[in-house]
């Protein structure tokens, strides 16, 4: 786990080609996953704005993307704020706008559409028992969600959320962890594969190992019979790979902490 997150380090710090129309949006996605991680809510609202800002031209797509990158994030940051902030709804909404302008520009683009599949499955979680908003989500989100659970292939990131899919929701599409944890770990294999790769410029979307080990820990964490071991050991290796995410290190890890550790195995018959 800490050799694959040292990996992913020297992938987020790899310096990218240079790009004069790029300059501006390279240093805009590099802050949004930063204020992400560190859950800054606020950082992430003003940072959708300093994107709109920039002006339409050959990574208009990745503006787009960014835009929506941000609210997403921001929403998902905010279900574990206390109190519940209320405009978690009104984000994601956002969100799925920002992603449907960038698929405009780049049609068929396997990263908004899973972005797309995100949220909807974050606002299916807000619907709660309301049926008919529920159905109303699952007709938009349905073409999609097919798409990335039959064509995710090695792409980390639509691992991380067709793997997400196969542990919560409900079944036949989730409610399978074995199914889960090898999505998962297909995830982190596939990370690592891509972070082998040639550098890029930050705002071409290389997230993805170290949600797909947070993932994990949460799966083993959870698991119908929990695994505190390896549900650490990959806990540790996100917060390897990302020192400063709030999330594993001030929810994900304590939850951990407090599993009860594994009963002593019975003494062998003399």
């Amino acid at each position: 786990m800490r050799r694959l997150a040292w990996m992913l380090v020297l992938l987020a710090a790899a310096p990218a080609p240079a790009s004069r129309d790029g300059d501006r949006l390279d240093v805009l996605a590099r802050e949004v996953l930063a204020a992400d991680y560190r859950a800054d809510r606020a950082a992430l609202e003003r940072l959708d704005g300093e994107l709109a800002r920039l002006p339409d031209g050959p990574h208009s797509a990745y503006r787009d993307y960014w835009r929506g990158f941000a609210l997403w994030r921001r929403a998902i940051n905010g279900f574990n704020a206390t109190p519940t902030p209320e405009d978690l709804a009104s984000d994601l909404e956002k969100a799925l706008a920002r992603f449907k302008h960038s698929l405009e520009r780049k049609p068929e683009w396997m990263e908004a559409r899973l972005a797309m599949v995100g949220c909807w499955g974050n606002l299916l979680f807000l619907a709660g028992k309301d049926a008919d908003r529920r159905q109303a989500l699952l007709n938009d989100a349905l073409p999609d969600l097919r798409y990335l659970m039959q064509n995710a292939g090695d792409n980390p990131r639509a691992l991380w959320i067709k793997g997400g899919m196969e542990m919560s929701a409900p079944p036949p599409t989730g409610g399978d962890f074995a199914k889960a944890a090898a999505t998962l770990e297909h995830g982190v294999a596939s990370a690592w594969r891509e972070a082998l790769e040639p550098a890029v410029p930050a705002w071409e979307p290389r997230w993805g190992g170290p949600e797909n080990l947070m993932d994990l820990a949460y799966l083993y964490a959870h698991a119908p019979q929990p695994d505190r071991r390896a549900a650490m050991a990959y806990a540790q290796g996100a917060a390897t790979a990302v020192p400063t995410w709030h999330y594993v290190r001030e929810v994900l890890i304590p939850q951990i902490q407090a599993l009860p550790t594994a009963a002593p195995a019975p003494a062998a018959a003399p």
